[in-house]
């Protein structure tokens, strides 16, 4: 009776070894592999497996938060989240609104606080892309244009008017915003951007943003970009863009020029010549370090 009693408290010591182990379990300590039940325009279903460094399953991972962002000019994120794992798998619900290429951004929250941060990138397919006739909107090679994005607030009592931007990073800036025409993301140009006066106005993924095209220079993330926007009255303004895969939350970058108030200011990292990360893409998602 005294052996039974004392290999059940032994038992219970294990289990509770092993739970308290796990709940120390930091970032480095584990290992994310996402894959997506459909890789089509539409909705889909993300699992996201969440496991140790032997590869055993984490139980009660955390929480699980995930972005979707095209990698180019595209649509608005897509952002879903989770509190609960079966056998340290999430699954979430999730929807891919345009077809190329995505990266998908998972960021799970330990129990202990950690955050294990990884991205993955797919290539989504739609009609037009099964029939081969993708249209990135600007007829450039894929890889020889970037994307920079800020958003813009006018302090003064008179509208601005933004007619022009130039880098030394590229041969040619011109404002655009993205259009939905049907399930593909369709760009065009617009000749200025008016910023009224007492508002402000956003350049983001889905609405207006700066193109940069015949990149001169590659733009790798953790770079930076120099950029200089001019308005009608001649007027100058010369701005750093941090060069980032995608903007998570708020930048405390704020710049004061003048009437104008420059904020959020990041750009989508490429490379010239046409070499660039749809070369990596595959048919399942592969981690990007």
């Amino acid at each position: 009776m005294q052996a039974i009693r004392l290999r059940t408290i032994l038992l219970l010591f294990i289990v509770l070894l092993a739970g308290c182990r796990q709940r120390r379990l930091s970032s480095a300590d584990v290992q994310l592999e996402l894959s997506a039940s459909d890789q089509r325009v539409g909705e889909t279903t993300l699992l996201l497996r969440v496991t140790d460094r032997d590869g055993a399953a984490v139980n009660d991972p955390g929480q699980l938060s995930v972005r979707g962002d095209m990698d180019h000019a595209g649509m608005v994120p897509v952002l879903a989240e989770a509190d609960s794992s079966e056998d340290g798998v999430f699954s979430l619900p999730f929807e891919w609104t345009m077809g190329g290429g995505w990266i998908v951004e998972a960021r799970l929250t330990l129990p202990n606080g950690d955050v294990a941060l990884e991205t993955f990138r797919f290539e989504i397919l739609s009609e037009a892309t099964e029939a081969g006739t993708m249209n990135m909107g600007h007829g450039e090679t894929p890889g020889e244009s970037s994307a920079a994005y800020l958003r813009i607030q006018n302090r003064g009592e008179g509208d601005v008017t933004l007619v022009s931007a130039t880098s030394a990073a590229a041969a040619e800036l011109s404002f655009h915003r993205t259009v939905a025409d049907g399930d593909m993301a369709r760009m065009e140009a617009v000749n200025s951007v008016l910023i009224p006066a007492g508002e402000t106005v956003d350049l983001a993924p889905g609405g207006l943003h700066i193109m940069l095209l015949d990149l001169q220079a590659d733009l790798p993330p953790e770079s930076a970009l120099t950029l200089r926007l001019a308005c009608d009255s001649g007027e100058t303004y010369d701005l750093d863009f941090p060069v980032m895969t995608m903007r998570m939350g708020e930048l405390d970058d704020e710049v004061a020029i003048g009437d104008l108030v420059f904020s959020q200011r990041w750009a989508r990292p490429a490379q010239a010549g046409g070499m660039t990360n749809h070369a990596q893409m595959h048919d399942s998602a592969t981690p990007s370090n």
